[in-house]
């Protein structure tokens, strides 16, 4: 397996999204654990980094 660096991500939430938009919007950082299947390129290579989808299969709010 390679080990993947990465800087950060994009969520697309559903359910939960209103109480999270709530919490972020008051300062709150969330720690989270999200698992899926990179399955596209999202953008090309600018030099520092290429940008890809992930089809998500499970993310959990985790326990501070």
């Amino acid at each position: 397996m390679e080990k993947i660096s990465s800087d950060f991500a994009i969520l697309d939430i559903k359910r939960g999204r209103v109480g999270f938009a709530k919490r972020v919007n008051a300062g709150e950082r969330i720690p989270v654990t999200i698992r899926g299947y990179i399955d596209a390129i999202h953008s090309q290579d600018d030099g520092t980094s290429i940008e890809f989808s992930i089809d998500v299969t499970d993310a959990v709010e985790r326990a501070r």
